[in-house]
């Protein structure tokens, strides 16, 4: 036996090496386009919306001949505008600091000194005489020194000045009496220094009917742009100032004011962006017009994505913005502008930059970006607001479905029959989240409406076939959802990207692959899906193994591919859960050296897929390999860290969370009916030896997705959707008085 056992474990081993090899595809090609300058504009408190109006003219032109994509705002904090502008320059989720609003000319008077005697007294460091310094530097620096994870302030500046590069900066968004000079957090190195700028009230107008007081200069800071452009300043920051300082002023005025007030500025700084970019050459420079934060009302109601602009090399005219980061098209993170700004000035990218360089999506339009991204903000708010409730009533169906079931099977044995199809309900609502997408989504109350139509024709379906092929319903919902997940995986995650259970941009914790959600699905569903098939045609069970296994090693190479599913604790929970299944199902007994044979089997499969991912260009690793080069950089400290981060998050997700209450009672369940009544379960191993074992590696499997994600708690009540319902299906089935029960 023990010959026997090696034998195979060796086979299934090599087989799975030599697997992943041959899928193995080949990297791309990096993108090399360079520029001789990056113009950034910040235009703050914008919304998508306001590019469906008529005021924005020439940046809406701009638009059209060059790249858009929407951005996502998430820092190390709250969506805040200290946050945002710091996250920006860091090129890394900063937290910021409302002092960082202290940004000065050198030589301009602060308190009883100068900005530049200010500065020495804070730093002990000299500004030159035409600096601007950034007084808050040291805050910035201590505030972001205890996040678990590299955060520098400054580094887009420092990795300039490193090069040899300048930087300047122009603008701000002063009132009377308060100072908001946030652009300076992106120019700055990190010793809070920019080689030279205006930032002082010589760049604005008074403005004595207005809201705010000031106007921004915008022909002084045409002129000043030329100037710091012919002194050969590598990055220059314009801040336009205006719409920041009407924003934070709105509360004083009516609605009626306000409204005219932000039209009129908007149109203000419509044109100057129309007259910078005339001057600009942009087959040398690089233009990019970004919104760093949403405004308040815009993130009560969940538009937290705000517009991006680039123009330039490498930038097609109608085209989207994408990122290594994301994968997305028309989908960038704020951490992507500063390797963005290096790339084009040609150079590497900054260490401890989460970020990747912006490129040109290759998607088609037959719209107007800019109209692309309105759709797609709309779509992308609806479902995530739809998610939360939703959500929570299915896992609401869940948790009153199985606790109806242990009440028949234990008090009321005549109502299985009536409980069974609710079991199949709540195991078809994943496939069909995965395919609302394809519906009709206008608003919550229709994506419920669809979400309920669809979940029923799927149970229905597979009593139908039941009815006519004698399959059993949960074999034929198990295969469906695995399928279709799987394709949905050779798909770009098409359908997952905008799914109520996949992931969000608007959230930012993944933006491609397969996310902890539907990854808990598929181990589950393709466990049971293949488990229940092998015991159903019995006359077929050797080819079905191994056909088994061979479906298993897709999943593992979906799941794991940074091509495809780039998710490594997916590939942990499905490596060990799908190959103690198939030991299970090839007569395996287990032991230790068993135990550690699967483990070795496990480290050497996703050891595999991270160094193909670390052997591609920077800008197209996955999460995965960026991770890895990080830890390589940094040393293990690195690694604990990031551990100690995600165990955190799935004990803040064990008590928060309503899937903890899903996971805790399909355990439960499992628990009690291995008990009670007496007998059933001896029952069930010996009437359905396969699907028993697949009950076994579903459990192994949630087990290992609770132990290695970060959202483990999530990870693992979508396996045991696929255990439990399964299993008390079975119980009921066992109990009736007259069960002709299809599977063998």
């Amino acid at each position: 036996m023990a010959g026997s056992l090696w034998h195979r474990a060796a086979g299934f081993l090599t087989f799975l090496i030599l697997s992943l090899v041959c899928l193995v595809q080949a990297a791309g090609a990096a993108d090399t386009a360079r520029a001789e300058r990056v113009v950034m504009v910040i235009i703050d408190k914008l919304t998508v919306d306001d590019f469906a109006d008529n005021y924005l003219p020439e940046i809406k032109s701009l638009a059209t001949g060059g790249s858009v994509g929407l951005l996502n705002n998430n820092t190390g904090a709250g969506i805040y505008s200290e946050h945002t502008y710091a996250t920006i320059g860091g090129g890394a989720h900063l937290i910021g600091v409302g002092e960082a609003n202290n940004g000065f000319n050198a030589s301009e008077h602060v308190a009883d000194t100068t900005a530049a005697n200010e500065y020495f007294r804070r730093t002990g460091w000299q500004a030159p005489p035409q600096a601007v310094v950034q007084l808050a530097v040291g805050k910035l620096m201590r505030t972001n020194n205890n996040l678990p994870y590299p955060a520098v302030p400054g580094a887009l500046g420092q990795a300039l000045h490193t090069a040899g590069l300048k930087t300047a900066v122009l603008g701000n968004a002063d009132t009377p009496g308060v100072t908001r000079r946030l652009a300076t957090a992106i120019s700055m190195d990190s010793q809070g220094l920019t080689d030279m700028g205006c930032v002082d009230e010589t760049i604005l107008l008074p403005y004595p009917t207005g809201l705010g007081f000031y106007r921004t200069n915008f022909a002084e800071v045409l002129k000043k742009f030329n100037e710091y452009r012919n002194k050969g300043a590598s990055l220059i920051v314009i801040e336009t100032g205006d719409s920041t300082r009407l924003y934070e002023e709105k509360d004083k005025a009516t609605d009626f004011a306000y409204g005219r007030q932000r039209a009129e500025v908007l149109a203000g700084i419509d044109r100057f962006v129309g007259k910078l970019a005339g001057q600009m050459d942009f087959t040398r420079e690089v233009l990019l017009v970004i919104t760093p934060t949403p405004t308040a009302e815009a993130v009560k109601e969940n538009k937290n994505l705000t517009p991006v602009i680039a123009v330039g090399p490498g930038l097609p005219a109608g085209s989207l913005l994408t990122s290594g980061t994301t994968k997305r098209d028309g989908i960038i993170m704020n951490t992507d502008i500063a390797p963005t700004v290096l790339k084009y000035l040609g150079l590497p990218p900054a260490v401890g930059m989460s970020g990747r360089p912006l490129l040109a999506s290759g998607l088609q339009l037959k719209e107007n970006g800019l109209d692309y991204l309105i759709d797609l903000n709309r779509q992308l708010v609806t479902t995530y607001q739809a998610r939360p409730p939703l959500q929570s009533a299915y896992v609401l169906v869940q948790l009153f479905v199985l606790f109806t079931a242990l009440y028949g099977i234990f008090f009321k044995r005549h109502i299985a029959e009536l409980i069974k199809p609710f079991l199949l309900v709540v195991m078809a609502v994943p496939l069909a989240e995965l395919l609302m997408p394809l519906l009709p989504r206008q608003s919550v109350a229709v994506m419920a409406l669809m979400l309920i139509l669809t979940t029923l024709l799927i149970a229905a379906s597979a009593i139908l076939v039941n009815k006519k092929t004698g399959l059993d319903p949960f074999i034929f919902i198990c295969i469906t959802s695995a399928a279709a997940i799987l394709m949905d995986l050779l798909n770009g995650s098409f359908l997952q990207k905008q799914s109520l259970l996949g992931y969000d941009p608007i959230v930012g914790a993944r933006f491609y692959g397969i996310g902890n959600e539907y990854m808990g699905v598929l181990i589950g569903s393709v466990i049971i899906g293949t488990t229940a098939a092998i015991q159903y045609w019995s006359k077929w069970r050797r080819p079905l193994i191994a056909a088994g296994g061979l479906l298993f090693l897709v999943t593992i190479y979906a799941m794991a591919a940074p091509n495809i599913g780039t998710n490594v604790g997916g590939t942990i929970a499905a490596s060990s859960a799908l190959l103690v299944t198939f030991l299970l199902l090839a007569g395996v007994r287990f032991r230790l050296r068993t135990l550690l044979l699967v483990g070795l089997a496990v480290v050497l499969a996703v050891s595999g897929f991270i160094a193909f991912d670390l052997t591609r260009p920077p800008d197209m690793r996955s999460h995965m390999g960026t991770t890895a080069s990080l830890i390589l950089q940094s040393g293990p400290a690195q690694a604990i860290d990031i551990i100690q981060r995600k165990w955190a998050m799935n004990m803040k997700l064990l008590r928060y969370t309503v899937w903890s209450r899903v996971l805790l009672a399909s355990l439960g369940v499992l628990a009690l009916l291995f008990y009670r009544p007496r007998g059933v379960m001896e029952n069930i191993r010996v009437k359905y030896p396969y699907l028993f074992k697949g009950f076994i590696g579903v459990v192994a499997g949630a087990i290992v997705a609770f132990l290695v994600n970060d959202s483990g708690v999530v990870a693992a009540a979508t396996t045991m959707i696929f255990g439990a319902p399964p299993l008390v299906y079975l119980v009921l089935t066992e109990q009736t008085a007259d069960h002709r029960h299809t599977i063998k």
